[in-house]
């Protein structure tokens, strides 16, 4: 399936981007429904996201054994019994919902558990979430259509780990969640760790549920026994909105875009600061609004060590500011969805600029012009590439193979996308 990529064009010169709603984080989401499964007693949770990977979280917490009712548009949980698992669990391509499923499993599972999913689902590391988890007797073996998970024999009653975090921040994010579910006191420790910002967005969360976390530099301290069910309100994405915010830097236009909360934790919040820094302004209308005004007045320099998954996005960004840019901290991009670090350098030459990698952890990018009778590009299977396919497009239009893959996190992207140009 082909996608012929909106242009800037519907709207008159001048003319404000129509106004944007975006949907529930699938980040918080995922860590919510977790929290939910393991608290005993009944939480309710409004505002979430609707998508694959968030359905996949709620199928597989159903499989084992966690009831799950949607009451008007809200989630009703009931938790706090060990997990069992009625047949096979289908992660789809969810790195989230493997990674958070996974320990709790391991420790506390009433028996072997079979978890399958997409391939690159499997191919993505495991290895440093997997050598504390064996440590403490789960067995882990992979075949070619996804892997058996035998936990440990005695779920134990705290966890005491030093964590190879390098690669990914949801090793951490995936025992801090099951440790909050257990009896005792629970500490993690760790040397460095991509992508921080989502400790701390777990810690809070973690919080709300009314676990005392205590997150410092490369410790994290987490009672146990002490979750208590909630009634919640769960925030809009900022990764969903990035794409909506960079097109109004990109046009030169104005742009509405909410729900979100300014106080939030998720790490790509960090998009308003990096749009700010390269000339545009931004204010907050209301509690949950936030208007961002273009145009770009001059090339992006960022370190994205805290938020890659802006990546991409900003990637196709710099292909259309004024100048050239520089993207940092990427060193965790090879091993997402896609290698978002090489498909983020294809799509800026597809655009029409130059794309330089350095090493693992830098791309450096010259804005360039049109280029004739492009071939379509394709996203990867990786939601977050069709998200900046559509940026790059404002410009210069072109064909996106797949785009049905926003699905993931996003299913309404593309009618949103369009509602946003009038067209």
């Amino acid at each position: 399936m082909l996608l012929s990529l909106p242009q800037d064009r519907f709207l008159a010169p001048g003319e404000p981007l129509r106004p944007v709603r975006i949907p529930g984080s699938k980040s918080v989401t995922n860590r919510a429904l977790l929290l939910a499964a393991l608290t005993p007693g009944t939480s309710h949770l409004q505002g979430g996201l609707e998508a694959e990977d968030t359905r996949w979280m709620r199928q597989a917490l159903r499989g084992l054994g966690i009831p799950i009712v949607e009451e008007g548009g809200a989630w009703r949980i009931q938790g706090g019994t060990r997990p069992r698992a009625l047949g096979p669990l289908w992660l789809g391509a969810s790195g989230t919902t493997l990674r958070f499923l996974l320990p709790w499993l391991a420790l506390c599972a009433e028996g072997p558990v079979r978890l399958e999913g997409d391939p690159r689902l499997f191919e993505r590391p495991l290895g440093p979430l997997l050598g504390p988890l064996e440590a403490l007797g789960a067995r882990w073996s992979a075949d070619a259509s996804g892997a058996w998970l035998r936990p440990s024999p005695v779920p134990p009653k705290q966890l005491n780990f030093h964590v190879d975090a390098r690669l990914s921040s949801q090793f951490l994010s995936g025992l801090a969640l099951a440790a909050a579910g257990l009896s005792g006191p629970s500490q993690l420790t760790w040397e460095e760790v991509a992508s921080p910002s989502y400790l701390t967005l777990t810690t809070q969360w973690l919080q709300r549920f009314g676990c005392a976390a205590v997150l410092e530099s490369g410790r994290w301290q987490i009672p146990g026994g002490s979750l208590q069910p909630r009634d919640l309100i769960l925030p809009g994405d900022w990764s969903g909105a990035a794409a909506f915010l960079a097109a109004a830097g990109a046009a030169g236009r104005r742009l509405e875009v909410g729900p979100l909360d300014p106080e939030d934790a998720q790490g790509d919040r960090a998009m308003v600061t990096i749009l700010e820094a390269a000339g545009c302004t931004a204010r907050w209308i209301d509690a949950q609004t936030l208007e961002l005004q273009g145009p770009l007045q001059r090339g992006l320099e960022a370190d994205l060590t805290d938020c890659p998954d802006l990546g991409p996005v900003l990637a196709a960004l710099a292909a259309l500011a004024p100048a050239p840019s520089e993207l940092r901290g990427l060193h965790t991009l090879p091993h997402k969805e896609c290698d978002r670090l090489d498909a983020s350098a294809e799509l800026v030459r597809w655009l029409g600029g130059q794309a330089e990698v350095i090493g693992d952890h830098t791309l450096r990018i010259a804005p360039g012009t049109a280029v004739a009778d492009r071939s379509p590009i394709s996203p990867r299977n990786d939601h977050r590439m069709a998200f900046a396919a559509a940026l790059g497009g404002l410009r210069w239009g072109g064909e996106l193979q797949d785009p049905q893959c926003v699905a993931k996190t996003f299913p309404d992207f593309w009618g949103v996308w369009r509602g946003m140009l009038g067209c």
